[in-house]
């Protein structure tokens, strides 16, 4: 499937061209507003996390307008595809990359989850419009989708599994060939401390990175840092748990040990980065 789409409004401000008009811009803005807090297709409690986890700056900050070909990385239980979903439908293109389900062979229940996600993505087929997409990362043979079809790329907290499960230079890779150039890599991922003595397979267990050291492994890739937001920081996260990352909430992994100190403690500490494919 090829998609033909412009740039959209944040690689071309990247590049010095106006898009002219405060009307565009109160549109998309309207439009992102509404997809986050006026949104039927968002399930009861969803906003609940919307103070830890800000998709309407996240969008804002990665410049996403409705008319992109915006795909998300491992969409799991659909959080953010129900705000992107909708976004999208009508002028642009949302494209569900979940983890490819070869990658957790192994986990036989959760790699057949995987491989029924496009039949799953089918019957939310109104929530996402006719041009949608479902598929996986990384493609076996090829690219997902085709190669500089895409205005963004989305990775919220699934970049430890990456690089625990053997595919993040590929996945890299086929990130970087399926970008426009000049399209926005967005990526949301659990922090560890740079002070961290352990290599990056040890904080990967834990579900984090070191800042520094994911920028330069995504740079090494082709992509330019652009910026880095801290709008999902928490500096109450320790960062030392016995089930890492997963013993704060949502997941709470230790059940009912300790939950009240990590429900004061919240969702973790992550950082918010916005990358460019450059050539």
């Amino acid at each position: 499937m090829t998609f033909v789409r412009n740039w959209g409004f944040a690689a071309a401000a990247a590049i010095g061209i106006s898009l002219g008009g405060a009307a565009l811009a109160d549109h998309h803005e309207d439009a992102i507003w509404k997809a986050v807090h006026d949104n039927s297709a968002r399930q009861d409690g969803e906003s609940a996390r919307d103070t830890a986890r800000h998709p309407e700056e996240l969008l804002r900050f990665l410049g996403i307008t409705p008319d992109m070909a915006v795909a998300e990385v491992n969409p799991g239980g659909g959080w953010y595809s129900r705000i992107l979903g909708p976004l999208l439908k009508d002028e642009g293109t949302y494209v569900g990359l979940e983890h490819h389900p070869d990658v957790y062979k192994e986990y036989a229940n959760y790699a057949a989850n995987l491989r029924a996600y496009p039949e799953k993505f089918e019957g939310m087929r109104d929530t996402f419009g006719p041009n949608a997409v479902a598929t996986w990362i990384p493609a076996a043979e090829g690219l997902p989708v085709d190669a500089d079809s895409l205005d963004a790329i989305i990775i919220v907290r699934a970049l430890h599994n990456w690089w625990r499960r053997g595919f993040f230079d590929q996945g890299m890779d086929q990130a970087y060939a399926m970008l426009k150039p000049g399209g926005v890599l967005g990526v949301v991922q659990h922090r560890m401390n740079e002070d961290f003595d352990g290599d990056r397979t040890a904080a990967a267990d834990k579900g984090r990175w070191k800042q520094s050291d994911l920028v330069a492994a995504i740079e090494a890739h082709g992509f330019k840092l652009v910026e880095a937001s801290e709008m999902n920081a928490n500096p109450k996260d320790e960062k030392n748990y016995p089930s890492g990352v997963w013993t704060l909430p949502p997941r709470l992994a230790l059940g009912d040990k300790d939950n009240e100190k990590y429900l004061a403690v919240g969702e973790s500490d992550r950082m918010t980065l916005k990358f460019m494919k450059v050539e």
